[in-house]
């Protein structure tokens, strides 16, 4: 089985997380995440785009890494609470 995350599920999920948080609060999901190394530069789109390509790269099973993205709660619901 291919546990790779597909390209068009990572230009979607770039979107949406590039829309629903701050900088800050995407370098925190993605490390709470376990995406593997530092945090890009550049917009949060491209910051997104790229921290998921690396998880593709690097990451042994790359959609386990999605999954916590997807379930992990994130500092921005903790301010609408």
């Amino acid at each position: 089985m291919n546990k790779q995350i597909p390209a068009p599920l990572i230009s979607i999920l770039a979107d949406a997380i590039s829309s629903l948080e701050t900088h800050a609060t995407m370098d925190s999901l993605f490390l709470y995440s376990n995406a593997p190394g530092e945090p890009p530069e550049g917009s949060k789109s491209s910051k997104a785009q790229t921290w998921l390509r690396r998880i593709n790269n690097e990451a042994d099973n790359p959609l386990s890494v999605v999954c916590l993205l997807y379930t992990s709660p994130s500092p921005r619901d903790k301010r609408q609470s």
